[in-house]
């Protein structure tokens, strides 16, 4: 945030007139984009934000104009459709960035260019993730000054409250070993999250999918109880992503469906009140509600990571190892 800061100060003196700001991504940028929207509705001072996945911002719309802006999310600023949706942006006229990884990579033309980090090795890319999501909110917050004229997240949430609540949450990771290991034989993980931990939830499926190749989903709440409960088994866990905010006692009940048809929970949350009696718990700081994505998430991350440990697979591979994987180069079509 402090490399970018300069250029976030710039981007949101143009773009807080802005009619509408579109925030696209693919995959794991995907869930950052949703995460940023989060971040802008609660600190952007009131600029329409909308998250949009890549591949259908580029092939089918929506119409856009010079008074929009477009924020794209890449790893590594190459992803064909992402590519694609800022060359849409700039031929209609509005402004727009790119918040990538460092590197040498042909990036698309854009207006602001925000470098988060390193190449990463691992191919599950968490820390340009949260990276992502750093910048994100840095540009949340700068709109949000810019159009109300006061500030709407504090600098020292930014440089002090988030940083430390994240160290603190990777100090969990022992208990998350044990958990790891314990459930390593569930036909299916199902992760439940509301609000910003929605995308959570399907981030962290996401990455139990590419790191152990274990069958595992991630459903907001609401839509976990319409249809998908249905195909639950006792030999199935949840995690249920439950820090304070509007929907934690609907999230936590679920616990209750869980344990009526035998499966395991575990719930993670900022201790902000009691959970199910039988429920495993992962406790994570209290931070304001859109930064419980960050902060929910990483012992989630660690959890994917000590999964896929403990079944013997490469977390970091996409893998490529397998010589039938290889063969199917997914990544060469991106």
């Amino acid at each position: 945030m402090e490399r970018n800061e300069t250029d976030a100060e710039a981007f949101a003196a143009e773009a807080a007139s802005c009619r509408r700001l579109f925030i696209v991504g693919i995959g794991t940028s995907h869930h950052a984009a949703l995460v940023g929207e989060h971040l802008s509705r609660a600190y952007g001072g009131g600029v329409d934000t909308r998250a949009a996945h890549s591949f259908d911002f580029a092939l089918y719309g929506p119409e856009l104009g010079p008074d929009d802006c477009v924020v794209a999310v890449s790893h590594r600023g190459t992803k064909r459709y992402t590519a694609l949706a800022l060359n849409r942006a700039r031929d209609a006229g509005c402004k727009t960035a790119l918040i990538t990884g460092e590197g040498d990579a042909q990036t698309p033309e854009v207006d602001f260019l925000f470098r988060t980090v390193a190449q990463e090795r691992s191919a599950a890319h968490t820390v340009s993730y949260t990276g992502a999501v750093a910048v994100l909110a840095l540009l949340a917050g700068r709109l949000g000054g810019h159009r109300t004229g006061a500030e709407t997240l504090g600098v020292g949430v930014l440089e002090d409250e988030i940083p430390a609540a994240l160290r603190m949450a990777l100090g969990v990771e022992d208990g998350v070993t044990d958990l790891a290991r314990k459930h390593l034989g569930r036909r299916r993980i199902w992760l439940v999250g509301a609000g910003p931990n929605a995308v959570t939830a399907a981030e962290i499926a996401l990455k139990i999918k590419e790191t152990s190749y274990l069958q595992a989903e991630g459903l907001p709440t609401e839509t976990m109880l319409h249809g998908p409960f249905q195909c639950v088994e006792a030999d199935d866990l949840f995690v249920l992503i439950a820090p304070e905010g509007p929907a934690r006692k609907r999230t936590l009940e679920i616990a209750d469906l869980a344990e009526d048809v035998g499966a395991a929970v575990i719930v993670v949350d900022d201790g902000s009140g009691d959970v199910p009696a039988g429920a495993a718990r992962l406790t994570v700081p209290p931070v304001p509600e859109p930064f419980s994505a960050l902060t929910c998430l990483v012992p989630l991350q660690l959890f994917s990571y000590h999964l896929a440990l403990a079944r013997g697979t490469n977390p970091d591979s996409f893998r490529a190892e397998d010589p039938r994987f290889a063969k199917a180069d997914v990544s060469g079509r991106l």
